[in-house]
C-alpha cells in the first residue's frame, strides 16, 4: 500500500536530509540569540516536513485500500481484524524509517548533533509525529466518499494543528483546547524540551555574573517567554515539567491510537452493515424453491402470498 524500502525513497530522504542541513549549517554551533531562533527554525520545519510528506497521499491510499477491503469484507466479515491489523503493520514497518533516516543525515551538517540522546529523541518523536499525520490522512480517506474530499479535509485539519502548535500565535481561550488534539502541537513541545534546557546559555551583551559577563540563560531569552505564554513550557528553572517529555510521548501514541481506532471503527461499521443485507445467492435459491404455476404465457414462481389466494 505504501512505499517500501526502495532506493528512490532512499535517495529523497537523504536529499531532504541534505539540502535542509545546508540550509541550517552549522546553527547548533551558534551561541548568540540569532543561533537560537535558527535552531527553532530547524526543529520547526523539520516537524512540519514529516506532517505533510506523507499525509497527502495517504488519503488516496488509503481510500482505494478501503474499497477494495469491502469486498472482502462482504464475503468474509470474520476477515476484518486481519484486514485492519495488516494494513497498521505495513504502515508500522515502512514509514518508521524515514524521520529516523533524515535526521541522522540532516542534523551532523546543522551542527546539532552534539547528543546521540537528543538526536534520537528528536527522531522518535517526528517518528510518531508522521505516523500520527498519515493515521489522520487515512482516516480521512476512509471516511470520505471520494478523494478530494479527503484532501479538502486534510488540508483544513492539518493547518489547523500547525495553526495550535503555538509557533505563530497565541490561541484564544475558547479556542486553546485544540492543541491538545493536535500532534504537531505534542512533536514540536516535546523537541523543543529535549534539545533545550534552563541551564543551557547564550552570548549577550550583559550576563550573569554565575555564567560570565558575556553569557546568559537560555530562559531568559525572550522566544522562551513568547513560548511559556502559548503553552510551550520550556527550559524553565525549577519546573520539572520543562525536563519531562513522558507526557508528550503518551499524548502522541493516544493520538495514534485513537486514530487507527477510528479506521478500524468505520470498518466495522460497513462489516455489520453487510450482514443485514440479503445475500444474493440466497434470495435467488429461495427464488428457484417456489412453486411454478403454469399458464398459457408460460411458467412463473408463485409467492406464498399467491399461492395461498389460489387455495
Amino acid at each position: 500500500m505504501f512505499q517500501g524500502v526502495n532506493f528512490l525513497r532512499v535517495i529523497e530522504v537523504c536529499t531532504l536530509g541534505i539540502l535542509t542541513g545546508f540550509l541550517y549549517y552549522d546553527v547548533g554551533n551558534n551561541s548568540s540569540y540569532t543561533g537560537l531562533s535558527q535552531r527553532v527554525g530547524l526543529y520547526f520545519f523539520s516537524t512540519t516536513l514529516w506532517t505533510f510528506t506523507r499525509m497527502y497521499p495517504a488519503v488516496g491510499f488509503s481510500h482505494n485500500w478501503f474499497s477494495l477491503s469491502q469486498v472482502e469484507l462482504k464475503r468474509r466479515p470474520s476477515s476484518l481484524g486481519p484486514i485492519v491489523l495488516g494494513r497498521l503493520l505495513v504502515v508500522l514497518g515502512l514509514e518508521s524509517l524515514w524521520p529516523m533516516v533524515y535526521v541522522l543525515v540532516c542534523y551532523p551538517f546543522a551542527g546539532v548533533f552534539g547528543s546521540i540522546k537528543i538526536v534520537i529523541l528528536v527522531g522518535l518523536f517526528l517518528l510518531l509525529n508522521n505516523l500520527c499525520y498519515i493515521s489522520l490522512g487515512s482516516v480521512l480517506g476512509v471516511y470520505s466518499k471520494r478523494i478530494p474530499q479527503g484532501m479538502i479535509a486534510s488540508t483544513i485539519f492539518s493547518q489547523t494543528s500547525l495553526v495550535a502548535a503555538g509557533f505563530y500565535t497565541t490561541l484564544p481561550p475558547a479556542l486553546d483546547w485544540i492543541r491538545y488534539i493536535s500532534p504537531f502541537y505534542w512533536t514540536f513541545r516535546g523537541i523543543l524540551k529535549s534539545c533545550f534546557k534552563w541551564n543551557d546559555t547564550l552570548e549577550c551583551i550583559k550576563g550573569s555574573s554565575e555564567v560570565g559577563a558575556n553569557q546568559c540563560f537560555l530562559e531568559y531569552h525572550p522566544a522562551i517567554d513568547q513560548y511559556k505564554e502559548r503553552g510551550l513550557h520550556v527550559a524553565t528553572y525549577n519546573d520539572a515539567s520543562s525536563d519531562s517529555i513522558s507526557l508528550e510521548f503518551v499524548a502522541l501514541v493516544l493520538l495514534l491510537t485513537i486514530l487507527n481506532f477510528l479506521i478500524y471503527a468505520k470498518a466495522w461499521v460497513t462489516c455489520k452493515r453487510f450482514e443485514k443485507q440479503p445475500d444474493p445467492e440466497d434470495v435467488q435459491e429461495r427464488r428457484h424453491a417456489l412453486p411454478v404455476l403454469k399458464t398459457d404465457t408460460g411458467t412463473q414462481p408463485l409467492s406464498n402470498h399467491s399461492t395461498h389466494t389460489n387455495q
